[in-house]
């Protein structure tokens, strides 16, 4: 198995080495991350920001320089002794990997932090890393550590049980063929050849408590829809306040049974699959909106 492993939070972050030390014995693991951090970037790319004239800032994406190649953008990186340091955001380093590498799997992780609810995944780095590599047809799987009240520097040690849990998942998603029918690759013109299996599956999203804390047992939710952020202008700045982090680390959190967050505050491995995002709409759905719309170009 070609594993691709990549991270949100820079190539020197211990949860990455962590992980890439307990996939090795899985298959070829071949590490693309970015060189600084690029947590909750969501899914951007360098793409239109980079390339010859790099102080551009108007989204122009055509510009090349003479003998160039037109809407293509470098992207600068170094050799690291895990494998290459990027310089851009996580999608960058998917994109770069899936095609130069051919990988059976994206892997992202393991962040220090845990990346749970449906308002998260479009702006995680982790998230977004798998979900990119799904919609170019590589299955993904991001994985993420809860480490809400603990107040001091992590090292790769403190991600080994979060990364034998990852290792077992994926594990038993190949071998089960979880995500069957999702490994058909982008064409060269940049479409997938064959639709998703039926299953629907393209990427898990897993999350893992503490590692002081006990493992109650696995959880397979969703990402739960409760969603709150607080912003308020005071002493002359602007401020955001995230209240559902501070309702973490008290461990009071208005989640039902079967999410994402319940069962992390339970003490559950919570193991989320997910669909490509912008999954085609209902036939009967559109058939509705014709009449709704019709009338727009008068």
């Amino acid at each position: 198995m070609r594993i691709l492993l990549t991270n949100d939070d820079g190539i020197d972050a211990p949860g990455l080495r962590a992980l890439a030390d307990a996939l090795k014995d899985l298959g070829e693991v071949t590490v693309l991350a970015p060189a600084s951090n690029q947590s909750a970037v969501g899914r951007g790319l360098s793409y239109g920001r980079m390339g010859p004239d790099r102080d551009r800032s108007d989204g122009a994406i055509g510009h090349a320089a003479e003998g160039e190649q037109a809407f293509t953008a470098r992207i600068p990186h170094e050799k690291h002794d895990l494998g290459y340091a990027i310089h851009g955001t996580p999608c960058d380093c998917v994109i770069l990997g899936t095609n130069v590498f051919e990988p059976d799997l994206v892997v992202a992780g393991c962040n220090p932090g845990a990346n749970l609810g449906a308002y998260v995944l479009a702006r995680s780095g982790t998230a977004s890393a798998a979900i990119e590599g799904a919609c170019l047809g590589v299955p993904g799987i991001a994985l993420s550590m809860d480490t809400l009240g603990l107040d001091r520097s992590l090292d790769p040690e403190d991600f080994e049980r979060a990364c034998g849990v990852a290792k077992r998942v994926l594990d038993r998603a190949t071998e089960r063929a979880v995500f069957d029918g999702t490994e058909s690759r982008a064409n060269a013109a940049g479409r997938i050849e064959d639709e998703p299996g039926a299953n629907g599956i393209a990427a898990l999203n897993v999350n893992v408590p503490r590692p002081d804390r006990p493992l109650a047992g696995v959880s397979i939710t969703r990402p739960t829809p409760v969603y709150g952020m607080d912003a308020r202008f005071e002493e002359g700045e602007f401020r955001l306040h995230n209240p559902l982090w501070a309702g973490m680390a008290a461990r009071e959190i208005p989640d039902s049974e079967g999410t994402d967050r319940r069962a992390v505050l339970d003490n559950e491995i919570s193991i989320s699959p997910l669909a490509l995002p912008h999954a085609p709409i209902a036939e009967r759905v559109l058939s509705g909106l014709v009449d709704v719309f019709a009338d727009v170009n008068d």
